[in-house]
């Protein structure tokens, strides 16, 4: 699968093929002050993006080769408008290690 169609579809992001078939089995997400593994992440994005109106826009990929993805996108929260830069080691093809910044717009 190609990953802009799974950032593009954030109806999907807690369909646990699409993430068996993005993520790899010992996937980690590193943010601020915390760090998730695979399982942790799964509730994360169904909670933070499937169990109300999915608030991500302006999705694009910023880099993207063999070994590595980058992508930002906006996201409205309580907190207000951040935009939001993520970027992802792949190991055999799937996404690995993840790190996220972000910064914000208002």
């Amino acid at each position: 699968m190609k990953f802009i169609k799974f950032l593009d579809v954030t109806e999907d992001w807690g369909v646990l093929s699409m993430l068996d078939e993005l993520f790899y089995w010992d996937y980690m997400y590193l943010r601020e002050t915390e760090m998730l593994l695979r399982e942790e992440f799964i509730t994360h994005i169904q909670k933070d993006f499937l169990d109300g109106e999915p608030n991500s826009t302006n999705c694009k990929i910023l880099y993207e080769d063999k070994k590595v993805l980058s992508w930002e996108y906006d996201f409205e929260s309580p907190l207000g408008l951040r935009r939001v830069t993520l970027t992802c080691l792949k190991k055999d093809g799937k996404l690995w290690c993840q790190i996220m910044a972000f910064e914000e717009l208002n």
